[in-house]
């Protein structure tokens, strides 16, 4: 679990627990769908207020209730919208370089192990070899 901070707003997440994972997954989903339903001609700030609006609800479905309005602080500006979005996008990335490369220490170690080749069906050394 690492801290994410934007702005005033901290939150501890981890990209390991697959429950998180679901609701990230379910607020991008929902987001998605949100983002294609902001008009696309009309007022400029009617139309700046629907995205930010999306953005809004998606921080609120992953952090809770006010989150969204906290991260956001409340501000009309797509540009901190994109750059809090921006934030979490990298903040994800650069966790999941720090997993795998942590996963991958153990798993070379394992694999590297002089007799792992022997525990292959048939192998000798194996459990299942017999003479």
């Amino acid at each position: 679990m690492s801290l994410w901070k934007f702005e005033g707003f901290e939150t501890e997440i981890d990209f390991t627990d697959a429950d998180f994972l679901e609701k990230l997954e379910a607020a991008q989903g929902q987001l998605d769908q949100e983002s294609k339903n902001v008009p696309k001609v009309g007022k400029s700030s009617d139309i700046v207020r629907g995205q930010i609006a999306c953005f809004e609800r998606f921080y609120d479905r992953l952090f809770g209730e006010g989150a969204g309005r906290k991260i956001l602080e409340g501000k009309n500006s797509l540009e901190h919208a994109l750059h809090s979005i921006e934030s979490l996008t990298t903040f994800y990335e650069e966790e999941g370089k720090r997993v795998d490369d942590r996963f991958n220490k153990y798993y070379v170690k394992i694999k590297g192990n002089k007799n792992y080749g022997g525990y292959q069906k048939g192998k000798k050394g194996s459990p299942q070899y017999s003479r």
